[in-house]
């Protein structure tokens, strides 16, 4: 048989394509109702299965040009959707003369079946006929269910907008703690920046190879100036200074001179 597949995804026709064809089938496809007619129009067709949801001509105004055309009007018509599956989509496509109603994605074999049987019942199907009230009622129908379709869209769109707008919320305030942090790291960094360029400076200042006078113990400086040590080192670091001494001095120095000015005081008494 030739079976026209009307879908505007091309990946939905490529699938049914393969799944007929490896039945013995041939193909044809068309991206929406406007191209189907112009096929229809000049190819001999058996079957057709169409997708409701496309642009220019969608699948409910498609079936019902077929059954209003004197040509083509007992042509089997298979509605494959997975947009249009409310009891009202089914109960529009019932009206405008599809003949089987299928949800996407079918099995295989529902998909075959459904062929079979609108193609068993092909030669059922009256001459058409057109009165003014079943067109007004099925151009009814046709409205209400594009109305019903357009409000379950909007309303979709519209919680999509509030959860896009709320993330948005979100990385805005997330970006401002990113920047409330990164100021605070860097004035931490630059604090901890003057500290080492301070500490470094005080480390070279007192690094290099300084001349020493090896009796009184004075520090040459740059300048060719004698100075002591505690004078030197604060100079050139914040440095502090107290005065004590140590054992060793004590033991070498400072006993010996008292124990001398014992002695001295004690001669002079006696």
């Amino acid at each position: 048989m030739n079976i026209l597949l009307v879908d505007d995804i091309a990946s939905n026709r490529k699938l049914l394509r393969v799944t007929l064809e490896a039945e013995g089938h041939n193909t044809l496809e068309a991206a929406d109702g406007v191209e189907a007619l112009q096929i229809l129009a000049r190819e001999t067709v058996d079957a057709v299965i169409s997708d409701i949801l496309m642009p220019n001509m969608d699948g409910f105004r498609l079936c019902r040009e077929i059954r209003k055309s004197e040509r083509l009007h007992t042509l089997p018509f298979i509605v494959y959707t997975a947009t249009y599956t409310s009891p009202d989509d089914m109960k529009l496509a019932q009206a405008v003369g599809a003949d089987k109603y299928l949800t996407k994605p079918a099995p295989t074999g529902t998909v075959l079946n459904a062929l079979r049987e609108v193609m068993d019942r092909k030669t059922a199907r009256p001459v058409p006929s057109a009165p003014a009230v079943e067109e007004t009622y099925v151009l009814q129908q046709y409205s209400q269910t594009l109305v019903h379709k357009l409000e379950e869209k909007n309303t979709k769109l519209k919680d999509a907008l509030d959860k896009l707008q709320r993330a948005h919320e979100h990385i805005v305030e997330l970006n401002s703690d990113l920047e409330r942090r990164v100021q605070e790291r860097t004035a931490e960094l630059e604090t901890a920046n003057r500290e080492l360029s301070r500490a470094l400076t005080e480390v070279k200042q007192l690094n290099a190879l300084l001349p020493i006078c090896s009796y009184c113990k004075k520090i040459r400086d740059d300048k060719d100036y004698w100075q002591s040590v505690e004078d030197y080192i604060s100079q050139r670091t914040d440095a502090k200074f107290t005065h004590g001494i140590c054992p060793e001095c004590y033991e070498k120095v400072v006993k010996p001179d008292l124990e001398r000015f014992v002695a001295g005081q004690a001669g002079q008494k006696g």
